[in-house]
């Protein structure tokens, strides 16, 4: 039995190598974003006092906001009562 190939997909060579092209130039894209435009940009007068202020109040800015706290519990629970009744499901 022959397997067809559908007409959006393309199984042609050339379509690999387009596929890590773009998946290189978006990984150095990446980079490029994270170890130079964003460090430069920390240096900006503004963005650099707002955080030399947070690191002054010891203010971690990845914590969570205080609003989020009231639905931890919750969702702790749920996670709780998932895994009970499903012991092997995800981990």
């Amino acid at each position: 039995m022959q397997e067809t190939i559908p007409h959006n997909q393309s199984y042609e060579p050339g379509s690999s190598k387009r596929q890590w092209a773009w998946f290189l130039f978006l990984t150095a894209a990446l980079g490029l974003l994270w170890l130079v435009i964003l460090p430069r940009a920390a240096e900006i007068p503004q963005l650099r006092s707002e955080i030399d202020f947070l690191e002054q109040q010891k203010i971690d800015p990845t914590a969570m906001f205080y609003s989020d706290l009231e639905t931890i519990e919750d969702t702790v629970q749920n996670i709780s009562e998932f895994h009970q009744e499903n012991p092997d499901a995800l981990w």
